[in-house]
């Protein structure tokens, strides 16, 4: 196994006209974690993602994956060895499910029986039909064409997993369904998973570490019931609507029952 963390920032910013939307954060990654990346919009989450696969740059700082700053790596080859997921999944329109799950062993010359043998394990994997390979993007579901953004993400065998709001606008079933299965998949893969959410129940209630972003700088960082202790303003306002949803569910059940 590799020594030290899977990927770190060391005193990382990002500036967008003068202001800075990653401020001086320095945080690392242990290999094998499963950590949520939360906060308000604009707080810089995604910024933050987008800066271990070089689709940002930092101004001030590095990034380093498996000891190596990724400034001295070809952007290309780097993101081929880590999985990365969407809200949007981005699939090619015109390309079918399995062509679509094949593309980076295609650009890694895999032989065509090789990258058939691995679409098939990850439709699997995903728990969809094997023949669904032959369908196309717009024959897909919301949960169906995000279970294949992440076979796609997963197709190179990556060590790294990085999860852009993957539930994005599905229903809650398909919601639960999908971020039970990527939980599933960061143990049975044995991924390092980066997950920058919205949802505070995905964050609380999956992972093991909760990383929370108020105007580009980390404001809590811990265990999820840590989370829930907190008493920093950025923080308490993140848990204020899902703790009021809960308790007026919990409410409404009460007084059913009572009825």
């Amino acid at each position: 196994m590799t020594a030290g963390p899977a990927f770190e920032f060391r005193g990382v910013t990002v500036r967008r006209a003068g202001a800075a939307i990653v401020n001086d954060v320095s945080l690392a990654f242990p290999v094998g974690s499963f950590v949520a990346l939360t906060g308000a919009s604009g707080a810089g989450k995604t910024t933050l993602l987008r800066l271990v696969n070089r689709m940002v740059r930092p101004d001030a700082g590095s990034v380093h994956v498996f000891g190596e700053d990724v400034a001295s790596r070809d952007p290309a080859e780097l993101r081929r060895g880590i999985g990365y997921a969407s809200q949007g999944v981005g699939l090619f329109p015109h390309w079918t499910v399995g062509e679509n799950i094949a593309a980076v062993p295609w650009l890694l010359r895999h032989d065509r029986n090789r990258r058939a043998a691995r679409v098939d394990e990850l439709l699997d994997l995903v728990e969809l039909p094997r023949d669904f390979s032959d369908r196309y993007p717009r024959q897909l579901s919301g949960g169906q064409a995000s279970r294949v953004g992440l076979a796609r993400a997963l197709a190179a065998e990556p060590r790294l997993l990085l999860l852009d709001e993957p539930f994005g606008a599905l229903d809650p079933e398909t919601r639960v369904s999908l971020a039970d299965k990527i939980a599933q998949l960061h143990e049975v893969q044995h991924l390092t998973t980066l997950m920058v959410t919205h949802d505070l129940a995905d964050a609380l209630t999956r992972v093991e570490r909760v990383i929370v972003c108020d105007a580009g700088r980390i404001v809590a960082d811990g265990s999820p019931a840590s989370l829930v202790a907190s008493d920093h303003p950025a923080v308490m306002a993140l848990i204020a609507s899902p703790l009021e949803q809960a308790e007026k569910l919990a409410a409404l059940r009460h007084a059913e029952r009572v009825s």
